[in-house]
């Protein structure tokens, strides 16, 4: 698209705004503890936008609207049901993962596991799982800022990327959680207003959904229907998988550690919901919008279904306007990516380590390891999404689906339930590791899919929760003996 001076502009005092956050941060980061979970200093709102923010991330802001110009209807299975799953790993996880850092020095995902079932081996593999699905998403979430910072700045993505991870590199290296957070929530406020003005230019644009929906029946009436023109069960599925699955997500439960105040906890679901719902409205105005347009001849067939965000924007919405909204996608992606590099630096130089007996002398040395972690993180995404593809594309396919079916089970079912043993976590834990990379293998290279449009995540994350109930089942004469009278204490409470 042709450079607009405007919105550039806009968006270069964006990224100085966040490098500013970035400065501010690292001098307030003292310890490892303020590093990864912010020294518990936030408030409900500041946790829930961050919560938000980093599940909408790019694939949101830019691949939805091209899901709901491609598919219809369809994606509304996740864009506008998906703030449920708020209220249910509120519900699921909010009260206990915080509970959980009271009564242990608990600053990550893994850390939480071996509290709760004193097993090295269950808390490697989580952290295993969660760093392959952190790289992978890293590496596409880096890859979506140069592609989008280009358009913007009109340079090659090269230096697009290199500006970009310049600013995210100052506040994450430095600044840890405590620039993550403070620019989620900045990032966050961005969306939900920028995504509802949008909304009411696309319907004013379109004449209301309605008509919309009436323009893209005369051609193709059933991608006007509920389930678009996606099978039923792959509909279904994207529900199941991004409602309960959320749950898993290591970069939304992150944030549950990082509330000052537990009372407060219960209204981090409607919020976070909420403001998801709203940001989700700029991709079904959006997208619905250009197809309309499409299927009525009034502009031609896009070349790519993800140029339906940049198409809108650039042709159809003020500079000034535009400006803001290109700044919140850049946000969104660089909220995700900034809890990515977070949870992967916690992963390979806290939780990988301690699982085979390696510890630190004192807190220094192990924040100044998770600085280290991150910027190795960072450097190896990039390799990643430059020069193994095939790697990003494959770990890619499982990222969620391996957030999902290894921490579920694992946490949702074990911090609500005493029966779970660690014999059950080990196991649950490594069916999730294996079959959803030997099912992505299998798919990759030699085209195997499930019957009946059943997604591979949905599959995966079943067959966990079974596993780990089935055997938790098997070896439960001795599992509550095996829990610590404070963990337990969390677990009924």
């Amino acid at each position: 698209m042709a450079v607009d001076t405007l919105v550039a502009g806009i968006v270069m005092v964006y990224l100085l705004g966040m490098l500013g956050i970035g400065i501010w941060a690292t001098q307030k980061t003292k310890s490892t503890a303020d590093f990864l979970i912010a020294g518990k200093r936030f408030g409900i709102w500041a946790v829930a936008f961050s919560a938000f923010a980093s599940i909408m991330s790019g694939f949101g802001f830019i691949g939805g609207p091209g899901l709901f110009y491609q598919g219809g209807y369809a994606f509304l299975w996740i864009a506008i049901v998906a703030p449920l799953a708020f209220p249910v790993s509120w519900f699921v996880l909010g009260k206990k993962m915080r509970l959980m850092a009271e009564v242990r020095e608990i600053l990550t995902i893994p850390d939480a596991v071996y509290a709760r079932y004193d097993s090295q081996a269950a808390r490697g593999l989580t952290a295993v799982s969660v760093l392959l699905g952190v790289i992978s998403y890293l590496a596409v979430q880096l890859k979506a800022m140069g592609f989008v910072l280009s358009e913007i700045l009109g340079t090659s993505q090269f230096v697009a990327l290199a500006i970009a991870v310049g600013v995210i590199t100052v506040y994450t290296v430095g600044g840890g959680m405590i620039a993550g957070v403070t620019t989620d929530l900045v990032q966050g406020v961005v969306m939900v207003i920028g995504s509802i003005i949008v909304f009411g230019l696309a319907l004013d644009y379109g004449g209301g959904l309605s008509q919309m929906s009436r323009d893209i029946a005369v051609n193709d009436p059933q991608m006007a229907g509920a389930f678009g023109s996606f099978p039923v069960m792959l509909t279904l599925c994207w529900y199941f998988l991004f409602t309960v699955g959320n749950s898993g997500q290591p970069h939304m439960a992150h944030k549950l550690y990082m509330i000052r105040d537990v009372k407060l906890l219960k209204w981090g679901a409607p919020i976070a919901g909420l403001s998801y719902f709203a940001s989700s409205l700029m991709m079904l105005g959006i997208g619905i919008s250009v197809r309309a347009s499409v299927e009525t001849g009034a502009i031609e067939a896009l070349q790519s279904a993800d140029n339906a965000a940049p198409y809108f924007l650039t042709n159809f919405t003020p500079s000034l306007l535009a400006g803001v909204v290109f700044a919140a996608a850049l946000g969104a992606i660089m909220s995700t990516s900034d809890a990515f590099i977070n949870i992967g630096a916690a992963n390979l130089a806290r939780d990988i380590p301690e699982s085979l007996g390696i510890h630190f002398d004192t807190d220094r040395q192990e924040l100044w390891a998770h600085r280290i972690a991150s910027a190795t993180i960072i450097a190896g995404s990039l390799f990643l999404a430059y020069y193994a593809e095939i790697l990003v594309g494959l770990l890619g396919v499982v990222g969620w689906a391996l957030f999902a079916s290894a921490l579920v089970p694992l946490l949702g079912i074990g911090l609500n339930w005493d029966g779970a043993t660690k014999e059950g976590a080990v196991a649950s834990a490594f069916t999730a590791l294996v079959l959803n990379i030997g099912l992505a293998i299998a798919g990759e290279f030699y085209g195997f899919s499930l019957p009946n449009s059943v997604v591979i995540g949905a599959f995966t994350l079943v067959v966990a929760s079974i596993v780990m109930i089935v055997v938790s089942f098997a070896t439960s004469s001795v599992s509550r003996e095996q829990i610590a009278s404070d963990v337990h204490s969390v677990i009924t409470s």
